[in-house]
């Protein structure tokens, strides 16, 4: 009984210390992760080791050291990287063989090309017809007020025809003020156009008025050679009512007190309120349109040289006039198919900016996922130069142009409306400043449209070559230009100072700039060495010298090196598509190694993404592991 016991016991302890060890063993095994999380971790491109490996492997110094892996990423996992960073790269046609997906982008780009330049030829022809009006209103109002007018000031030849619309003596000035103030009170009787008074609330003429703006006090006391002068300005303005035929300024403003002193007079301003009606016979479907014409005829003298020039200024704002035309109806459905198109050209161009945006933020997701497989695979960071392969700027350009419709045309809207106002929406009037900004925003962004069509373009390589050698020569061509600039700005602020008393075309700092760089393209030379009239010998032969100088200079040696800083960058372009050996960085390199042509199954065996607009898309991609009657047995 006792060896039976004995042996028991001994069987107890042998397998308790098996257990025991079992129990060790499993302690110090490493604890990996299960299949399901390997597989997450794969797919997060994160590593398999972690705290509890480390410490499982430091308690046991036996077993042979385990040692941290440099990367987790599998073949097919860096295959699958760098087909996605092809397809990123890759063409919008290339896109269409690899995935047989519609180029949505693509076609949206060329839909929109098509629509906004049909908005901006319709508003051009709105837009010049306004201003033609305004302008020939304004020189209507000018040959009825201004004496001795003359069609040769309304011309813009060079070098000017006639000079300077101006009076130099005192009793002209007073016949040209009385001359004014009559024409005003028959422009009624006289205007050709439909121009008519404003009225008071009393029913009178809203009458022409006097101002004078001159020096508070100024004083020249001849015995002494002194003088007296206060340089604040003070504007006082009266009423001129004309009463008869006979009309007079002198004795009109003696009767009411008003005193004129010539020395010390900067302007004179005649204002005046008009209405004028616009009526386009041309364009059978316009509404008429009602103007309120405020103007003034200066006659200015503010350099106190004894010349006066005189001008007529205007500016017109619409305002709310009803009526009937037998063509009412006709131009309300016009004024409604005009605002359905630009809503759709608001509605094209927000799309097209959230397609871009969602294309920036991919690349940016895809820019990411790179960065960290190179570090943790190569242990390197990408260069800076690759990272910007991924930030797409065409995109960005697209929804700058995107930006600039969508506000264009909600303008173009309340301008081609501005009759229906309510009171919650006060619509923008036909002025000048609302066709210009509107101008503004549907020329540049139309602009913008067709220089995104370069994007496209590019994808070919024939067709291509401006946008590479542009974009090859832009750090050569901006360290040449900033030479070249500091040469030009000391010309034409020395040109400004030396012959701008004595030059037309130097008066200015900006048509200084303007004439050297026409000179600089080869236009109108004999014109600026003739036109320089002065007595003195220094100064003309200064004009020439600084002339020659410049035409050498730039035309001979800067135009010419600036074209040889692209020509030499044409050439090398030209030998590395020749060869196909354009530098290849990093990202290029790691790209090369997807043997995968375009048409390969592999990329749409990858993609399971599915928007609406794929499913609905008569070319959506089929699956190649899913084969139907449409598959082929052979591939």
């Amino acid at each position: 009984m006792s060896e039976n016991q004995d042996q028991r016991k001994r069987e107890e302890i042998e397998k308790s210390s098996n257990n025991s060890d079992s129990d060790e063993e499993q302690q110090r095994r490493p604890l990996l992760p299960h299949s399901n999380e390997l597989k997450i971790m794969a797919e997060n491109n994160e590593q398999p080791d972690n705290k509890e490996n480390d410490e499982g492997t430091a308690e046991e110094h036996s077993r042979p050291e385990l040692r941290r892996v440099s990367s987790y990423y599998t073949p097919y996992l860096e295959d699958r990287l760098r087909r996605k960073l092809k397809f990123y790269f890759m063409g919008p046609h290339e896109k269409f063989k690899a995935k047989k997906k519609c180029p949505w982008k693509m076609l949206l780009q060329i839909l929109k090309i098509i629509i906004v330049t049909i908005q901006l030829v319709i508003f051009g022809y709105e837009r010049s017809e306004f201003v033609g009006y305004v302008e020939k209103n304004n020189l209507a109002l000018k040959h009825l007020y201004l004496k001795n007018w003359e069609p040769g000031f309304e011309t813009m030849p060079y070098p000017p025809a006639t000079g300077k619309y101006a009076l130099y003596d005192i009793p002209t000035l007073v016949d040209y003020i009385n001359n004014a103030v009559k024409k005003f009170y028959k422009t009624e009787e006289q205007a050709l156009g439909s121009v008519k008074f404003v009225h008071n609330s009393d029913g009178t003429i809203k009458p022409m008025s006097f101002c004078s703006i001159h020096y508070l006090k100024g004083e020249i006391f001849e015995n002494n050679n002194t003088y007296s002068l206060d340089s604040q300005t003070v504007t006082s303005c009266t009423d001129l009512i004309l009463n008869g035929n006979d009309f007079d300024i002198l004795d009109y403003l003696k009767n009411r007190n008003v005193s004129l002193k010539f020395d010390r007079i900067l302007k004179i301003e005649l204002r005046f309120h008009l209405k004028s009606y616009h009526l386009d016979i041309d364009n059978g479907l316009t509404a008429p349109e009602c103007f309120h014409v405020k103007g003034k005829v200066v006659y200015d003298d503010s350099s106190r040289n004894g010349q006066m020039l005189i001008d007529l200024i205007t500016t017109l704002h619409e305002f709310d006039c009803t009526g009937e035309y037998s063509f009412q109806e006709a131009e309300s459905q016009e004024r409604i198919k005009n605002t359905i198109f630009d809503i759709f050209v608001i509605l094209v161009s927000v799309l097209s900016s959230i397609l871009c945006i969602r294309s920036v933020v991919r690349g940016l997701q895809l820019q990411k996922e790179t960065v960290t497989f190179f570090k943790k695979r190569y242990r390197k960071d990408l260069p800076t130069a690759d990272k910007l392969e991924f930030v797409n700027f065409w995109y960005l350009m697209i929804v700058l142009n995107d930006i600039l419709s969508v506000v264009g045309s909600s303008l173009k809207i309340t301008i081609e409306n501005r009759t229906k106002k309510t009171a919650s929406c006060q619509h923008a009037s036909s002025s000048s400043d609302n066709y210009d900004l509107c101008g503004l925003m549907l020329g540049t962004g139309n602009l913008l449209v067709w220089l995104g069509v370069l994007r496209y373009i590019g994808f070919f390589k024939t067709f291509n070559i401006l946008v590479i050698v542009l974009k090859k020569a832009f750090p050569d061509i901006i360290r040449f230009l900033v030479c070249a600039l500091i040469i030009y700005f000391g010309f034409m602020f020395a040109g400004w100072v030396v012959l701008g008393p004595y030059h037309i075309k130097f008066r200015h700092i900006s048509t200084a700039s303007e004439c050297l760089f026409s000179l600089l393209n080869g236009d109108d030379m004999f014109v600026t060495f003739s036109a320089t009239v002065t007595d003195n010998n220094l100064v003309w032969y200064y004009s020439r010298i600084y002339l020659y100088l410049f035409i050498l200079l730039f035309i001979c040696a800067v135009l010419n090196l600036f074209t040889g800083v692209i020509l030499d960058t044409y050439e090398i372009i030209k030998d590395y598509a020749k060869d196909d050996s354009f530098p290849k960085s990093a990202l290029d390199l790691f790209i090369e190694e997807c043997d995968d042509p375009p048409s390969s199954h592999a990329y749409r065996r990858e993609d399971r993404s599915c928007n609406p607009l794929s499913c609905l898309c008569c070319c959506n991609r089929s699956d190649p592991d899913r084969p139907n009657e449409h598959t082929g047995l052979l591939n």
